[in-house]
């Protein structure tokens, strides 16, 4: 079986179709002219995405030999990189596996095979870094446990990794495996339902719990769609209708948005250039009509989902192989949302400007005070994202104030910045034995240190936290930003953070350190994080509960560690416990599973007796060790498979889900309920409230009136919009609402308000022009020709000029049934005569009669 049809070479595809075609009608496609160091052309190669911007490509098949190369191009700058990765590099492959853990930052390659497919198929599972460009191998089991093959898919789903099809190169396996992140380790998933025939370049993606399979090709060619739900383990087939994929597709790539799966290419006998939509709900696939030339039809290419697009690479149309890339928008190109990046901006500026820090109203000193080492911050993000710590320093300025009254004001340390008075603790080793409380709690106010005499200035108040500067550093960034940069903290970083985490009460923080800490276990931190997390109790019971199935499932390697001998003799004795009932309910469950095969039952095959660990043999398995905790208990005795060399992490352990971010909500907040309000903006008479360091994080030109100008009215706390502005009252709530929130401005926006933040975006610096876009949507969505020479009239008369060109071009491309508008005798002279000349430059003299129906540049809808 190949991977890919007959050998040949492609140069980089030109650009007609569609080219420039983002800011169209949509659907339509767009060719994305790309520079810098360009692959390869070639076909069965994989496509990762990562932060929404980079596509990483790897592998692949030329005709002759199979790539081992990496790249990645840069989305937005359109530049391609090859990257000379660090590691255990991965062998040469193509019709491999590729995944992408985003939240990681790191993407998952598994099997393919070399060139001479069928010969030479691969079993090994390796992780690329995309911080650290750096490969390493995961898993490359000797047992054929899963079998060497080509041409599956793989899917991500909690802490875990599903294989499934393939080919051998003559044969087509249905089995399905897991491999767990957490105990790394392979487990054989015991199915049911409507199982799939066996096939090979199928196309696999997840909404929910489910996991979607479409296409592919075996003993025949499908056209079929199937889910398999991973909380019940069972198979459904959909009955779809509407446009016959009866002759199936094979070697074509799909995508899953907002209910809608979407197919591109691909092959049924020939090489197929058309995109066709699943409804979901509906199950009714239909042809999606695109605007503009569609990419050659192709084969065996990589597509990946961005936003609102569809993102493919490469392939072959059957002649020639290509290293072309298309982007196929199902909406109108909107820039992304910059609230992020903004006030991690504003953060690094604090640390690192004189000038930033005088908008910062805290300082939050490591080492509870103890070491001069810390972070500037803002008083507000601490309330609304971190109600703790922000009661922390109304506490130490309660003693300040107490202090001043007392006359200890001048009890302060000479110590300067950057001397550090200790060792910063975030270098020392996790498992010294020391206090919970100390590593993530606040200082006790009898230990309180006396607040030294280098804060910048008299409202920046100085707050002891009793944490090491790095986890210190690193919460306060998630504040901001909602988000780490998780593999670059050892893993002690990440076990300080997750208790300060705990202490202080930020979900989405600890949730994402406790996955990454689960996702690094190995055998050189699996038993000092147990003793740590059994020292710390209740709320490290998650950690404990890992390590414990790291280290059952690693039995034998783990035992041999000599850090075992220094082990409690009570937890490791509870370990023994747990090892001796595993081997012995694998034991009744291979029994009950030969019992079940020989009453005619199928293992879990379709229409089979019960699975070994369905309820039906449950019942036989021993109970579980006294004592033990009810999540582990519970997948021990409910996952246990004959077939697996360990039991299935239970639920809880092995999850790894993180809440949704919360930046955006948080900071609607303190203007939606008015919390605390620094700052006042004078619009039209009327007083607006706000916040200083929201203006100054997103809005060159509100951090330059507040920090450099000098303005007396900034500095009083007060700026006041000249009358003669294009701003109203509501267009500037309208304008805070996207400041403090970000994208969420679209679906409040109205017309008469949008028209005044047009030009916004650059007037006011901010960081793109995404607000400007909405804007536009807004506005051109209400244009009709009945009221359309007035919007023109208005916009003009208050220099809204991005308004006015828009509605000077809508007058232009509709001027047929414009023209007959009553209103049009009434527009001033030299608005008729611009209009005239955009007519006549837009429609030559001989092409003058021929302007027909109403027509528009840009369509009223994403669609």
């Amino acid at each position: 079986m190949e991977a890919a049809p007959a050998a040949g070479s492609a140069m980089a595809m030109p650009g007609p179709a569609g080219e420039g075609a983002a800011t169209g009608p949509c659907p339509c496609w767009e060719y994305l002219e790309c520079s810098g160091e360009v692959p390869q052309s070639r076909s069965g190669h994989t496509c990762a995405l990562h932060k929404n911007r980079y596509l990483y490509i790897f592998g692949g098949f030329d005709g002759a030999s199979c790539f081992d190369d990496l790249y990645v191009l840069d989305l937005d700058q359109k530049l391609w990189r090859k990257i000379e990765a660090s590691g255990d590099r991965p062998s040469g492959r193509a019709s491999h596996s590729a995944v992408t853990d985003d939240v990681a930052g790191v993407m998952y390659i598994f099997g393919g095979s070399g060139s001479h497919f069928g010969y030479t198929n691969k079993r090994d599972l390796c992780e690329f870094c995309f911080e650290t460009e750096t490969w390493r191998v995961l898993s490359n089991p000797l047992e054929d446990t899963p079998s060497a093959r080509y041409g599956q898919s793989m899917v991500a789903y909690g802490l875990g990794l599903y294989v499934w099809g393939g080919t051998h190169g003559t044969n087509y396996p249905t089995d399905m495996h897991r491999f767990d992140l957490c105990s790394k380790q392979w487990d054989y998933v015991v199915t049911s339902g409507d199982l799939p025939c066996g096939r090979y370049r199928h196309q696999a993606m997840v909404k929910d719990d489910l996991m979607y399979i479409v296409g592919g090709s075996g003993i025949n060619r499908y056209g079929d769609v199937f889910t398999f739900h991973f909380g019940t383990n069972i198979w459904r087939k959909l009955l779809c209708s509407g446009t016959d994929l009866s002759d199936g597709r094979y070697a074509h790539s799909a995508v899953l948005r907002d209910g809608h799966m979407y197919l591109y290419g691909g092959n049924d006998g020939i090489r197929h250039d058309d995109l066709q939509q699943l409804a979901l709900d509906g199950r009714v696939w239909s042809r999606v009509i695109v605007h503009g030339s569609c990419p050659p039809g192709r084969d065996f290419h990589a597509a990946v989902l961005r936003r609102g697009s569809m993102v493919i690479f490469g392939g072959s149309n059957g002649m020639q192989r290509h290293n072309d890339v298309f982007e196929f928008h199902m909406t109108p190109k909107i820039p992304p949302c910059t609230l992020q990046p903004d006030f991690e901006a504003l953060l690094d500026e604090a640390q690192v400007d004189q000038t930033a820090q005088l908008a910062c109203d805290v300082f939050l000193a490591g080492d509870g005070g103890e070491s001069a080492h810390g972070v500037y911050c803002h008083s507000h993000m601490l309330l609304v994202r971190c109600p703790r710590l922000h009661q922390l320093l109304q506490e130490s300025r309660q003693e300040d104030a107490q202090q001043q009254g007392a006359g200890l004001a001048d009890a302060t340390s000479p110590r300067q910045p950057g001397a550090s008075h200790v060792e910063d603790q975030a270098s020392e080793p996790l498992l010294r034995g020391a206090d919970a409380g100390g590593a993530s709690g606040g200082p006790p106010a009898k230990c309180r240190v006396p607040k030294p005499s280098w804060i910048p200035h008299v409202g920046c108040a100085w707050v002891p936290v009793d944490m090491p500067h790095n986890a210190l550093s690193n919460f306060v960034r998630f504040l901001y930003t909602d988000y780490l940069k998780l593999r670059r903290l050892t893993v002690d970083q990440l076990y300080r953070l997750l208790l300060a985490a705990k202490h202080f009460v930020v979900p989405r923080l600890a949730a994402l350190c406790e996955r990454q800490l689960k996702l690094s276990l190995s055998l050189d931190n699996v038993l000092p994080l147990l003793r740590a997390s059994n020292r710390d109790g209740f709320e490290m019971q998650a950690v404990q509960d890992a390590c414990k199935h790291f280290f059952l499932a690693n039995y034998n390697l783990c035992t041999e560690l000599q850090e075992c001998e220094d082990m409690d003799a009570k937890l490791l004795c509870e370990l023994m416990r747990l090892h001796k009932f595993r081997a012995v309910a694998t034991s009744a469950a291979s029994a009950a599973d030969r019992s079940s095969s020989a009453a005619g039952g199928g293992g879990g095959a379709p229409g089979a007796g019960g699975p070994p660990n369905s309820p039906a043999n449950v019942g036989s398995l021993p109970g579980p060790p006294v004592g033990l905790p009810a999540a582990l208990a519970g997948g021990l005795v409910a996952r246990v498979d004959s077939r697996s060399s360990f039991v299935v992490a239970p639920p809880g352990v092995g999850d790894g889900m993180v809440p949704k971010e919360t930046l955006g909500m948080d900071l609607r907040r303190l203007l939606d309920e008015a919390i605390d309000p620094d700052f006042e903006v004078e619009v039209q008479d009327e007083v607006i409230k706000t916040h200083k360091f929201v203006l100054v994080a997103r809005s060159r030109y509100f951090a330059s009136c507040l920090l450099t100008s000098g303005m007396a009215g900034a500095q009083a706390g007060r700026l006041v919009i000249p009358p003669g502005t294009p701003m109203t009252a509501d267009a500037f709530r309208a304008f805070l609402r996207f400041l403090y929130r970000g994208d969420d401005i679209l679906s409040m926006l109205a017309p008469h308000t949008a028209m005044y933040l047009v030009d916004a975006a650059s007037f006011y610096g901010l960081s793109n022009s995404q607000l400007k876009h909405f804007c536009e949507f807004s506005v051109r969505a209400s244009f009709n020709e009945a009221h359309i020479l007035q919007l023109f009239e208005a916009s003009s008369r208050l220099n809204v000029e991005g308004v006015r060109g828009m509605a000077l071009d809508f007058i232009i491309a509709n001027f047929q049934s414009v023209s007959r508008q009553p209103s049009l005798e009434l527009l001033d002279k030299s608005l008729i005569i611009e209009i005239i000349k955009g007519v006549a430059d837009k429609f030559p003299q001989s092409a003058a009669g021929s302007v027909e129906g109403r027509q528009s540049p840009e369509p009223r809808h994403g669609s």
